[in-house]
């Protein structure tokens, strides 16, 4: 097994998605495993979340090591306890193996869909879906500059708040 970093583009193409809400310095990835759980869960049960522990100084240099935050997050606990900080890591496989003990499932970034870690007959289905000639219509022209970022999730409920607080929603 190799010793290979997490790094930024290793999460994209993992199939984790990124989110960054105001006063955050770095982005957060997210890949949501409860759809790979099994029955009877929703995909936002639990996720795992990580996000870089390197900092920048007041001259704008990244110092600190290369090791990440990692959490489980459930969106159905309540406010004060949907994160449970597993520890730090710094390589790969230390976070893949964390996904398939969660999961119960091998590693399998190709199953990991839109920030979703699915069970194979089900990343089946979304593919096939996506071959739609409508679904593949609308996916060629992004409507916003964050659309055309396919590494970024969707809108979680704390974007809504964050801009009914900033005054940009109602």
């Amino acid at each position: 097994m190799t010793e290979e970093l997490i790094s930024e583009a290793w999460l994209s193409a993992s199939g984790f998605k990124w989110h960054q809400h105001d006063r955050q310095p770095e982005k957060h990835w997210l890949l949501w495993l409860g759809s790979a759980v099994g029955r009877h869960t929703s995909f936002e049960d639990i996720g795992i979340e990580v996000t870089t522990m390197q900092f920048k100084n007041s001259s704008g240099d990244t110092v600190g090591d290369d090791a990440w935050f990692v959490w489980f997050r459930s969106d159905t606990a309540h406010r004060y306890s949907r994160f449970v900080h597993v520890r730090h890591m710094r390589y790969q496989h230390e976070l893949i193996k964390l996904v398939e003990a969660v999961s119960g499932q091998p590693w399998a970034p190709e199953n990991h869909l839109y920030g979703s870690a699915l069970l194979p007959k089900h990343a089946a289905e979304v593919r096939q879906r996506e071959q739609d000639l409508d679904h593949r219509i609308r996916s060629w022209h992004p409507h916003n500059d964050i659309e055309k970022d396919d590494s970024r999730g969707r809108a979680l409920p704390n974007h809504f708040q964050d801009s009914v607080k900033n005054g940009t929603s109602k």
